[in-house]
């Protein structure tokens, strides 16, 4: 349903500005390679020091937990479950990637975000951050809708 409504936003959104809903449900069905590429050019959005501060609590959290993951069924869910799209404080709208995170514990999905930060994909850190929370659907919701604070936090993790 969550979806289904953030598809339908960024629809209205885009059919405002005149680019039409055509628009909307390409840049949602949008190939995860050239989202990837528009990433890494942008440049970082300010981002609210408390939700920095909440992002890198969350990361700090995940990272204390090195227990695998377990529930088969939870663990092998696909990210793009998690809802339709990460959008940006710049704008860029990214589709959740099809990844799983399988028997990884929290922190290493933390480990795996920052790997995707560092090699430039700033959709798959996110994502990353949110499986580590994805037995708390309200953390990794917050996670989600607040994609540029996590990157900070990720950023700043470890100072």
């Amino acid at each position: 349903m969550r979806a289904l409504i953030r598809t339908l936003v960024v629809a209205c959104a885009l059919a405002v500005t005149g680019s039409g809903v055509a628009a909307a449900m390409s840049a949602t069905q949008s190939d995860a390679g050239d989202a990837a590429a528009a990433e890494s050019t942008s440049a970082p959005a300010q981002v609210p020091k408390a939700d920095v501060k909440k992002a890198i609590s969350h990361i700090r959290h995940a990272w204390g937990s090195r227990a695998p993951c377990a529930g088969t069924e939870r663990c092998a869910v696909y990210f793009e479950s998690f809802g339709a799209a990460l959008t940006f404080n710049d704008g860029t709208l990214v589709p959740l990637a099809h990844e799983q995170r399988l028997n990884r514990s929290a922190h290493d999905c933390i480990l795996e975000a920052r790997e995707a930060l560092h090699r430039g994909d700033r959709a798959l850190a996110v994502q990353w951050v949110m499986a580590a929370h994805m037995e708390v659907p309200l953390t990794r919701n917050w996670l989600a809708d607040h994609p540029d604070a996590v990157l900070e936090g990720l950023r700043h993790f470890g100072d």
